[in-house]
């Protein structure tokens, strides 16, 4: 009887596996999906400075939109500015076309990482964001003339009916 009822509960834990992995899949198809749509959201909610812990930014607007081939990208910016110059915008600003845009899937490890490059009047940014199958996404940014930044928060689908 212990033997019949332990090969159950093996059975079940593997079915359980099984599922989660199968779930895990689907979830992962339906962010690259939206990836490859190119129109989707970052919405950032947190963001960590070197000279400083994670800020949370749940009440702010900020984020990377893509859509149409464009970004618009507006994240609040706190570190080390290396260079000055005049009316110089605190924050991490673009809107328009970038200068490189390159998608990757890692399929093993269900992930996707997207690179942009954009330039300001000013300055030049790397973007990374690194998404998980469930949407989660890492950024990194890493500017010409200012300390590297990251973000986290989640990658979204843009609402029909907004100005993104």
């Amino acid at each position: 009887m212990l033997l019949a009822s332990g090969s159950l509960m093996a059975q079940s834990k593997k079915e359980k596996q099984e599922k989660k992995l199968e779930q895990k899949n689907v979830a992962y198809e339906a962010t690259k999906k939206l990836i490859e749509s190119g129109s989707y959201i970052f919405d950032a909610e947190r963001v960590t400075a070197r000279s400083m812990g994670g800020i949370s930014l749940n009440h702010m607007q900020n984020g990377i939109t893509v859509k149409n081939s464009e970004v618009e990208v507006n994240l609040p910016y706190f570190g080390v500015v290396r260079s000055a110059g005049y009316n110089r915008n605190p924050g991490i600003t673009f809107k328009g076309i970038p200068e490189k845009y390159s998608v990757e899937y890692v399929d093993k490890k269900r992930r996707s990482i997207i690179k942009i490059g954009v330039r300001s009047s000013t300055e030049y940014h790397d973007i990374s964001l690194i998404v998980s199958s469930s949407g989660r996404t890492d950024v990194k940014v890493i500017s010409s003339s200012r300390d590297n930044i990251s973000y986290s928060g989640y990658l979204l689908p843009i609402k029909e009916g907004t100005n993104n």
